[in-house]
């Protein structure tokens, strides 16, 4: 089968690789869909954790059954599916307790195992959900951002009248922008590109801010929208800025829910807040246990994710996605790539 396979850092190769066999309780899944995130980006450039090759990336993804291995009941040949891109190890204190998300030796698509830039992937049936045929590919692979955003905003606790903002414009942000709304909230977002803004608009933002172009943004943003502050500030953009602006923006009482995944460490965070305004800081990781709820709102096109996708590639053009990408050329927000 063909594969998308890294062999060094910003390198990849397309490879007639092995052909896979479903082993106890796996499915061999012919892969239709992937969309390239951050993650995949960062682990492209060798930029989180030192990357084994050679590795086939894409951890977002959606495809059809094309062999149960033994002992699978659930699922047949020719089932529409996609499945999470992590799991625990199952016998730490994390994973007995129901919280695979904090396992302390879990497993990841494109990490500690090939992931979907392939012809065929080969996963766990545990982690496997049936998709309606109504879901295109490109909107199938949007299953784990839904999810993860999901539990993201269940993290923050947004409810019916918030006022959110978010920081960042990326795909994840516009995502979570769209369930802030549907959860009832008044939200919008700021972001330094103003294409991705139009596209805000275009999903349902209430209102949008160009912090490029608006020195004074956080100022004039309060003053047209959240005098006091926002109730819910969700930081997306994954910079330690975009950190302190939500502190200052966050009201009284209020939430900033931690979303990019910056790894630096962060200067000039007033602690007195904590104390004369008592603000909360919370995090989220993957979407554990809110899977099936994204899958759910993606049947019903409660999701916008199509207009997220601005670029689209065949398999054999793999290494030209994740350059743009990596390199942020043409005005890319996300790209997906079909592999059959």
């Amino acid at each position: 089968m063909k594969a998308s396979v890294l062999v060094a850092p910003e390198k990849l190769e397309l490879r007639e690789v092995p052909d896979l066999k479903p082993s106890q309780g796996e499915l061999l899944i012919r892969v239709k869909c992937v969309g390239i995130c951050g993650t995949d980006v960062q682990v492209y450039r060798n930029s989180i954790v030192p990357t084994k090759t050679p590795l086939v990336l894409g951890h977002e993804y959606c495809g059809e059954v094309a062999e149960a291995g033994p002992g699978v009941r659930n699922f047949k040949p020719g089932d529409y599916v996609s499945s999470g891109g992590a799991w625990g190890c199952g016998t730490c204190v994390y994973c007995k307790s129901g919280e695979p998300s904090y396992c302390q030796s879990p497993n990841s698509l494109a990490r500690t195992t090939d992931g979907a830039l392939a012809e065929y992937i080969l996963v766990s049936a545990d982690i496997v959900y049936p998709l309606d045929r109504c879901v295109t590919p490109v909107q199938g692979q949007g299953m784990i951002g839904v999810g993860t955003g999901l539990r993201a905003v269940a993290r923050a606790g947004v409810k019916i009248g918030d006022r959110v903002l978010l920081i960042g414009p990326g795909y994840a942000g516009l995502i979570m922008l769209q369930l802030c709304k549907l959860i009832g909230a008044r939200a919008g977002i700021a972001g330094t590109r103003a294409e991705r803004l139009a596209i805000a608009r275009q999903v349902g933002a209430d209102f949008v801010a160009n912090t490029k172009e608006d020195p004074d943004w956080e100022k004039n943003l309060l003053g047209r929208e959240a005098p006091t502050g926002f109730d819910v500030v969700i930081e997306a953009a994954g910079t330690v800025g975009a950190l302190l602006s939500a502190v200052r923006l966050v009201n009284k009482g209020g939430v900033v829910l931690e979303f990019g995944t910056s790894f630096d460490t962060v200067n000039g965070l007033p602690q007195k807040d904590f104390y004369y305004r008592e603000i909360s800081i919370v995090g989220s990781k993957g979407g554990w246990g809110f899977y099936r709820t994204g899958i759910e709102l993606l049947n019903r096109h409660a999701i916008k994710i199509d207009p997220l996708i601005t670029h689209q590639y065949p398999l054999d053009k793999t290494a030209e996605a994740f350059h743009v990408m990596d390199k942020r050329l043409d005005g890319v927000l996300r790209a997906a790539v079909y592999c059959s």
